[in-house]
């Protein structure tokens, strides 16, 4: 959540970053091309689908339970990323260097191994090297979030306890 100067409050990733990128305007993070931005917004509709499929496996798993089709869902889902990311021929999803649509979906992979799903990128090279390339930018080594802290949270977070709410902030 973000309060502006105004207390005026903004919430959800995406609007947040939109918002962000338009009030400071000096580092543009999307696109100025109308159809580059919204390639990244389609971009980020289906990497959403993930999210869902990470949390299902990440319990199935917890659980004991037989949890091989949501493994093979987020895969197929991976490849399909793979794919587009291996056609655009680009170093980032969104070009040449990093830019907002990088940034929305890095969390999710910076948090692959708390939820047991780091070998998926094993078959993925182009992927897997944008992870790399991912890592080496100032922003994400000043915020990245180091697995075990994630997996505390998350387990915090499956309990519903209210202590993962700042959980090692």
């Amino acid at each position: 959540m973000l309060e502006t100067s105004k207390g005026q409050l903004i919430y959800e990733s995406p609007i947040t970053c939109e918002y962000l990128d338009e009030a400071y305007p000096e580092k543009k993070l999307y696109p100025e091309d109308p159809y580059e931005k919204a390639y990244q917004k389609m971009l980020l509709e289906f990497f959403s689908q993930l999210i869902p499929v990470t949390f299902k496996y990440f319990l199935a798993n917890r659980n004991g339970e037989d949890a091989s089709a949501l493994k093979e869902e987020f895969t197929k889902k991976l490849f399909k990323l793979e794919e587009i990311l291996a056609n655009r021929k680009t170093k980032f999803f969104g070009g040449n260097s990093v830019s907002m649509i990088d940034y929305l979906m890095w969390p999710w992979f910076e948090r692959l191994e708390a939820f047991h799903l780091h070998d998926c990128l094993n078959h993925t090279p182009t992927l897997k090297h944008w992870v790399e390339s991912m890592q080496l930018d100032p922003a994400v080594k000043a915020t990245i979030t180091d697995s075990q802290t994630y997996k505390g949270y998350l387990e915090l977070y499956v309990k519903n306890s209210p202590e993962a709410c700042d959980y090692r902030l």
